[in-house]
């Protein structure tokens, strides 16, 4: 199993994996004013793009994913946890499926802690006598490249089948179960996770990693 950190000063040029449409089109900076409005407390971080310095509200993480670089970006809730938000989605920035064959990515959020947070209510486990799931929750967000699918015709009827979930049981869910649901943002070219039931603040993030692994340990 490879794990990645988060590199915590990216340097210029680090962006350029990531699709230029999103970037050049004004959508990274309404998002990132997004988060700072609607994301209750955030912590201040710096990044560089293009040799410039921008402050950015706690919601653009950068991590390395199947041997390039990819950004995570969390989208809150309504601040209405003790006028904080929790983390309702998140989205996968620059990925390249087809460079993720077979692998499962899993993404966790930690704090100022070694323990990684909680992120939603969902399956954490399977019972092996009565094949019932355990509920619980969840520390682990987890998307596989499924070899099943395979490139032909447009690239975002590819992408839309790309990418599916795997509970934290280790269950391969598809595109979505009453806890989570995954899509295609052909105007992006990103993927976005929702969480029906989140429970991680966005102000207690302080770094996202990234573990690649088979799909079966």
């Amino acid at each position: 199993m490879t794990k990645y950190l988060l590199e915590e000063d990216p340097q210029p040029g680090d962006f350029e994996s990531a699709p230029r449409s999103f970037f050049t089109s004004g959508k990274v900076i309404f998002a990132l004013i997004f988060a700072l409005v609607f994301g209750g407390s955030t912590l201040a971080s710096n990044i560089s793009i293009s040799g410039s310095r921008i402050e950015y509200g706690q919601g653009l993480f950068k991590v390395t994913a199947c041997d390039s670089w990819i950004s995570i970006g969390l989208y809150p809730t309504a601040a209405q946890y003790g006028g904080y938000s929790r983390i309702q989605s998140i989205e996968l920035i620059g990925l390249n499926p087809t460079a993720c064959a077979n692998k499962l990515l899993r993404f966790k959020f930690y704090g100022n802690s070694a323990s990684p947070l909680e992120m939603y209510y969902g399956v954490t486990g399977t019972d092996t006598n009565t094949a019932t799931a355990t509920l619980g929750n969840a520390t682990t967000l987890s998307v596989y490249d499924t070899s099943t699918t395979t490139y032909s015709g447009t690239y975002a009827n590819y992408a839309m089948k790309a990418l599916t979930l795997v509970d934290e049981s280790g269950a391969n869910i598809g595109y979505s179960d009453q806890y989570l649901a995954i899509s295609y943002l052909k105007s992006t070219g990103s993927w976005k996770i929702n969480m029906f039931q989140p429970l991680c603040l966005m102000s207690a993030v302080t770094r996202v990693t990234v573990e690649s692994a088979p799909l079966v340990a």
